[in-house]
């Protein structure tokens, strides 16, 4: 995983070793902002992608400035945040925007 990033596409790791991150897409001929967040098992991750808006977007990269090494406790607290209770545009095995 790594960053891509231009005016139609942003895909950011906020954490590799508790996977959790955000960006944003170009859906519909508007930017759609998103938050993901991963559970490891062996060898693959099982992925949430959810919509958020462009407010939590720029919150997520004033508190999480660059790639940083998080636990699991801060992983559950940016799930419960950002992930859960939001529209989900993406889930599954090994699956991200």
């Amino acid at each position: 995983m790594g960053n891509k990033d231009n005016k139609d596409y942003c895909f950011r790791v906020i954490s590799n070793q508790v996977r959790f991150g955000c960006g944003y897409r170009l859906h519909e001929g508007k930017r759609q902002y998103f938050a993901w967040h991963g559970y490891p098992d062996r060898n693959d991750d099982y992925f949430t992608t959810a919509e958020i808006s462009e407010a939590e977007y720029h919150e997520i990269n004033k508190k999480y400035p660059k790639e940083t090494v998080a636990n699991r406790e801060k992983a559950e607290e940016f799930r419960n945040k950002y992930v859960d209770g939001h529209p989900v545009l993406l889930e599954g095995w090994n699956r991200l925007l």
